[in-house]
């Protein structure tokens, strides 16, 4: 799990999520809302699908994350996690103690720590 979360306002052009991105050496964001809570996740992923490809680089980025924000206890254990990831067709997962974010945890993290637990991210993905 990553502990160092970056975030950004859901305000903020995609652009700006694509240089901040760059900048911190990340492939996502946390995108926080108008009130500064976290509310959606934006990947390079979606930058590349929903804008480039498209057209459209001037987006906010809160209109191109991903919503709603799926997340996950701290106290869950992996595998509940990767069934998780493969019901909602993600690829991370934000990590919660007392409900309030605390890492980020991703296919490759879980893999790579139990591989056996692919077929578990990969059964509703489609992979």
């Amino acid at each position: 799990m990553k502990t160092s979360l970056v975030t950004i306002s859901g305000e903020a052009s995609v652009k700006e999520a694509a240089v901040r991105m760059s900048q911190e050496d990340i492939t996502c964001l946390l995108v926080e809302d108008s009130k500064k809570k976290i509310s959606a996740i934006i990947t390079e992923s979606d930058i590349v699908r929903k804008c480039v490809a498209n057209g459209s680089v001037d987006a906010k980025a809160g209109s191109v994350a991903n919503k709603p924000l799926v997340t996950v206890d701290e106290g869950v254990d992996l595998s509940e996690a990767a069934r998780l990831m493969g019901k909602n067709d993600v690829k991370r997962l934000v990590v919660t103690k007392s409900g309030k974010p605390c890492g980020i945890i991703s296919q490759g993290d879980i893999i790579r720590i139990s591989p056996s637990l692919y077929d578990l991210i990969a059964a509703k993905a489609g992979y």
